[in-house]
């Protein structure tokens, strides 16, 4: 029997504000069982000690778990969490919901509509964070989520989402202590480190790069890189999550997916190529009848390697800021400017293998 894909955005006034989910599912527009993925931004600062994140997964956790009278343990073991903190310039802390359920047949018309799958690797060691030992568990687990979604033609993917663990102290020291070493002992560094392992797995699952792996090359190599997903790493779990999104001939759906690449932080065109991947009309800003179509935007961008952008030096390398929240309000800010909306989905910062070197990726999702 087929699967009937869907997803659903309501805005946080706060970390733990569920309201949203609460009234999707009072109303009847979905039910709690068929809650496949969540992805929220939320408004910590996204560094190693955000614990919106975390507190936002239990809210949604328990949610889902008073509905569904599953426990908080199997709603885990059913349903991929992915809370990206940093909210920072325009971008409007939300939460999308990805939902699937059985459909009564298959669309007649047979056009390429929203399909969705989720697939869990087991729980990391801290000294494999970082490592090929990621790098193969994620991509067997993006084969796995390719299955569940019932994509067999890898033109049909259009955005890989991975949730992943970092390295804390108490991580490392739990290492130390058996006598392993983790990748860094920079906590901070261990995001990068987990981001870009996720990215290479994302590549290796998809087929977009050959293995195996060098160990080597994870976060020196720019040019070995996904087109198609990213990863966004958090204390609340040490396993890796993945959500594959695309299209499949006969899908019943009302939804479509589509992407494009970004070759920098400020492509406002690769932005509008995305969008009409899916459909919606746009050369500047999107028009209001067009913007009721779009579910999402999600995009994935990278700080230069060179601090430059488009010739023209930067200062994100540089500032006493950390990267990721500059980087993440730039982009928020050019992808809200073409959409018309600022409640959209952007990550950002130094990072490697996720997108072309100072560039990256931005996956829509519409209604048809």
């Amino acid at each position: 029997m087929p699967w009937e894909c869907a997803a659903y955005k309501f805005m946080m006034a706060s970390p733990e504000d569920v309201s949203g989910l609460e009234s999707l599912i009072e109303q009847g527009d979905l039910a709690a069982d068929e809650v496949l993925c969540i992805i929220a931004k939320t408004e910590g600062n996204g560094r190693v000690n955000d614990f919106s994140r975390p507190l936002a997964h239990r809210a949604f956790r328990d949610c889902l778990a008073a509905h569904t009278g599953w426990t908080g343990a199997q709603v885990d073991d059913r349903v991929m969490f992915c809370m990206s903190g940093g909210c920072e310039g325009v971008i409007t802390p939300h939460a999308t919901v990805f939902t699937r359920r059985q459909a009564n047949a298959i669309s007649g018309k047979g056009e390429p509509r929203l399909t969705l799958g989720i697939s869990f690797t087991r729980d990391l060691l801290p000294e494999e964070l970082g490592t090929v030992v990621q790098v193969e568990l994620v991509s067997e687990a993006v084969r796995s989520a390719l299955a569940n979604a019932e994509i067999t033609n890898l033109d049909d993917v259009h955005y890989v989402q991975v949730k992943c663990p970092l390295l804390t102290s108490d991580r490392i020291a739990e290492a130390r202590a058996r006598n392993e070493r983790t990748v860094t002992e920079d906590t901070l560094r261990s995001m990068g480190y987990s981001n870009g392992s996720s990215a290479l797995g994302i590549a290796l699952g998809l087929g977009e790069l050959s293995g195996p792996i060098d160990p080597a090359s994870i976060c020196t190599d720019p040019d070995l890189y996904t087109n198609l997903g990213g990863s966004s790493s958090g204390i609340e779990l040490m396993r890796c999550q993945v959500l594959v999104v695309g299209n499949v001939e006969g899908a019943a759906s009302v939804y479509v997916s589509g992407h494009h690449i970004l070759t920098d932080l400020i492509d406002a065109d690769g932005v509008r190529a995305a969008l009409r991947s899916v459909g919606v009309t746009v050369e500047g800003t999107v028009s209001d009848a067009q913007r009721d179509r779009i579910v999402n935007v999600f995009g994935k961008g990278q700080v230069s390697l060179d601090g430059r952008v488009r010739g023209h030096r930067s200062t994100l390398l540089t500032d006493s800021d950390l990267n990721t929240r500059p980087a993440r309000a730039v982009l928020g800010a050019v992808i809200a400017s073409v959409v018309g909306d600022p409640a959209i989905y952007a990550s950002a910062g130094w990072g490697y293998h996720q997108g072309p070197a100072g560039g990256g990726m931005v996956a829509v999702i519409a209604k048809v």
